[in-house]
């Protein structure tokens, strides 16, 4: 899909700043042109954000242009006539003051499509995400992908097999793993710790995850609102190396799922306006069940789905301060009610399919995008696993989602019930199929090999060519557990499926891999805040 131009062909592809392939024609170019846009290339390959990371997506569209306006117009009329529902006293009186159409009583707003045109203006389109260690850095942006763990079950099913209440200890191996596997490229959920109580467990986590992984690491979980937001961010401007630093370069992300339909809970409310006070990035995802919080049909889905992400960004735009607005990740977590069965279902094509189409409406927006994809109400690592994670993973790398929660994590059952180690693994080496696919088919002088066949000659073969030895491990992805060999040499090896071969290799990995050791300092002054933290919460107790 990009490749080295020369004059010499009849056309050929280039690569604009923003990393999209164009055709060009090359009857009338010169060198002197070819060689400028070959610099141009050169330039755009070399960058790879702030991560060396040159997944990008986007070439895959459900909806067309009359389809996505279609979508908004029935957007901005909900918003204006049905409105959506703030449980935040002091939400409302902001929104009042901007200017929506506010019942105190019954806590509803109406926007009307100035207001909201209004806050996407002031959003910014992207941010960099900081880690630890600077080169794990991700720019967040255009149709750059990145992979995130996912979920926040209670539940894990162990290297045992078992399926059991997660603890701290699960937290710690799973992010251990995650840093180790190299397609995932953030942390921000994992597991739910059962053996810690509730009020303290966030700082917990958050420490853990940090001592595990330099990668990006976050915690997702602001369920009780403004007290966890503001420890989550001491904490995040301890790592940062102060306040300042922090809002200059985050290192933590805010999330909200709305309750749907139509309604934005105070507590999750609350985290949206400190986060925004502070312009740091917030995510804004619904989580809705077609056929139960939200219409059966796909398009009704995406209508709500959008009111509630857009009804978001005016409530946090109504916080922020002039010059320093948050970013806004546009969250798509839509789902299937199984009529059947009253599952949450996630592993569908259907949902994949509104993945896809929502990453098309927050491009309308000039907004990043958050999918859910890798993702199977499989309750063991099986072919159903495979398929399900496979198809939802690919839909969404494909469609240009920018962060992919659950695209390696382990995550089975319906809506996302228990973590899996094995599943872990495996996932990692479909983000890396899906990494592959993204990078298309590089056309070049070197790869179409005209040289090399005229070398090799009717009747040679290419093993031991210089050209197969450079090429490679750039050409081919080498998957870490899949199995290549003849039935043969399988069972002389043991015969192992693939579950096994994961668990040995999940096995490995957390007897082996230890991430880079947080600062002293910073753990001591992180330290300082979980205690704190233990003794405003458990003396309440």
């Amino acid at each position: 899909m990009r490749g080295t131009i020369s004059p010499h062909g009849r056309s050929g592809l280039a690569v604009t700043p923003q990393g999209r392939p164009v055709t060009i024609r090359l009857q009338e170019m010169g060198e002197t042109t070819c060689k400028k846009i070959n610099t141009l290339y050169r330039r755009v390959k070399a960058d790879r954000g702030i991560h060396m990371i040159a997944r990008r997506g986007g070439y895959l569209k459900i909806l067309s242009n009359e389809e996505i306006y279609d979508i908004h117009v029935s957007t901005l009329d909900v918003l204006e006539h049905t409105g959506v529902r703030v449980e935040l006293e002091g939400a409302l009186k902001l929104l009042d003051k901007m200017g929506a159409v506010v019942d105190f009583k019954t806590k509803g707003i109406r926007i009307g499509a100035d207001l909201v045109n209004e806050a996407l203006r002031k959003t910014p389109p992207s941010f960099i995400l900081h880690a630890r260690n600077p080169k794990f850095n991700l720019r967040i942006e255009n149709d750059r992908v990145y992979f995130l763990d996912g979920g926040l079950p209670t539940r894990v099913i162990d290297l045992d097999g078992k399926r059991r209440p997660a603890t701290m200890r699960d937290v710690a191996d799973l992010t251990r793993l995650y840093d180790a596997l190299e397609y995932i490229d953030m942390t921000g959920s994992g597991v739910f710790p059962t053996d810690i109580p509730e009020p303290i467990h966030h700082v917990h986590a958050y420490l853990t995850k940090l001592e595990n992984t330099d990668k990006v690491a976050f915690y997702s979980y602001y369920a009780r609102g403004r007290v966890v937001a503001q420890d989550l961010i001491r904490m995040g401007s301890v790592v940062a190396g102060g306040l300042e630093q922090l809002r200059k370069k985050p290192v933590i992300m805010g999330w909200e799922n709305p309750i749907s339909p139509l309604s934005h809970g105070k507590a999750q409310t609350e985290m949206v306006l400190e986060f925004a006070r502070l312009g740091l990035p917030i995510h804004i995802g619904p989580a809705i069940q077609a056929g139960a919080t939200g219409p059966i049909s796909l398009a009704g889905v995406l209508v709500q789905q959008n009111a509630e992400v857009l009804s978001g960004i005016v409530i946090a735009q109504s916080a922020a301060e002039p010059g320093k607005r948050p970013p806004i990740v546009y969250g798509a977590v839509p789902a299937l009610t199984d009529m059947h069965y009253g599952t949450m279902v996630y592993g569908a094509a259907e949902v994949a399919l509104m993945n896809v189409a929502s990453v098309q409406l927050a491009r309308h927006y000039g907004l990043v995008c958050r999918g859910n994809g890798g993702t199977t109400e499989s309750k063991i690592v099986d072919a159903q696993a495979g398929y399900e994670s496979a198809i939802t993973l690919l839909m969404n790398a494909l469609g240009g989602a920018n962060i992919i929660v659950n695209a390696a994590g382990g995550s089975l059952e319906p809506g996302v019930g228990a973590m899996s180690f094995e599943k872990a693994v495996i996932d990692n080496d479909v983000a890396g199929m899906a990494s592959r696919i993204l990078e298309g088919i590089d056309v070049s002088d070197e790869t179409l090999a005209v040289k090399v066949m005229g070398s090799v000659g009717p009747g040679g073969h290419y093993l031991a060519h210089k050209h197969t030895r450079e090429l490679f491990a750039k050409e081919h992805f080498v998957p870490k557990v899949s199995d290549r060999r003849d039935h043969g040499s399988w069972v002389k090896a043991g015969a192992k499926d693939i579950r096994e071969v994961a668990r040995d290799k999940a096995k490995q990995i957390l007897k082996e891999h230890y991430a880079e050791p947080l600062d002293r300092t910073v753990r001591e002054e992180l330290l300082k805040i979980v205690k704190d933290v233990e003794k405003r919460e458990l003396k309440k107790g």
